[in-house]
């Protein structure tokens, strides 16, 4: 069996500091937790940099340095209130821009379980990148990646200004609950286009809407009024992907 060496206070300590958005941005390192989120990551061929064990038995990674730890280690560098007795290092999610043909963009999106789930989803139906405002919420939380299961890892991504996004070559196509025209009646037309989505509290930026071409509704036949933002994005994403 591999040799595990237990876990030094100064590196708990050190690790602790990735709790905080400061730390993460600066070192481009967070902490993430869970045999399940670790084993979707090494699908997409991410691996930790170190892996954090409770029990030397556990599943290890061949050649990646490995470290005992206690339940309170746990507590101290992972950010959920009961964390998983496993964890490891991470480089954060990199952005990236190739060419696409189907986009999102999500203005000033500040939730993480929102902001994951919309990955999550654009993973599953093939959308081929995601456009974040610069008021969205940062990438790299953990609470955002395991929202996303991996998927900050899979779907390319970049930040992108209102202003960058208006002269982009690419049709503008804005979700709202009074838009012009329902979804069901949409289809992809133009060589690019770009799927604008705003933040449950604030909507999409007025500029935005004034500059696209198209508005979509959702019909919503009960007596909901609007849709938790993730549900109106997977919607969306499932009609635009064809199936």
């Amino acid at each position: 069996m591999k040799q595990i060496d237990k876990i030094s206070k100064a590196k708990v300590s050190e690790l602790s500091q990735l709790k905080q958005k400061k730390h993460r941005l600066e070192r481009k390192l967070l902490v993430l937790e869970g045999k399940r989120l670790a084993e979707q990551l090494e699908i997409y061929g991410v691996l930790p940099r170190e892996q954090y064990l409770a029990m030397p038995d556990q599943n290890i990674m061949s050649d990646i340095p490995s470290y005992l730890c206690k339940e309170e280690d746990f507590k101290r560098i992972c950010d959920s209130e009961h964390p998983a007795l496993i964890a490891g290092l991470y480089s954060a999610p990199s952005p990236s821009l190739p060419e696409f043909r189907l986009a999102l963009y999500l203005d000033r999106v500040s939730d993480p379980g929102n902001l994951g789930t919309i990955f999550r989803t654009a993973a599953a139906f093939g959308v081929q990148h995601i456009f974040l405002s610069p008021q969205s919420c940062e990438i790299s939380n953990p609470k955002v990646v395991r929202a996303s299961m991996g998927a900050v890892y899979k779907v390319p991504w970049s930040m992108l200004s209102v202003d960058e996004l208006i002269s982009m070559d690419a049709k503008r196509v804005f979700l709202d609950m009074s838009g012009d025209l329902a979804l069901k009646d949409y289809r992809p037309d133009s060589p690019r286009e770009i799927y604008i989505l705003g933040s449950e509290a604030h909507g999409v930026d007025p500029q935005l809407m004034a500059g696209s071409s198209t508005s979509l509704r959702i019909p919503m036949p009960g007596s909901m009024e609007s849709l938790n933002l993730a549900i109106s994005a997977a919607i969306l994403c499932y009609h635009i992907s064809g199936y």
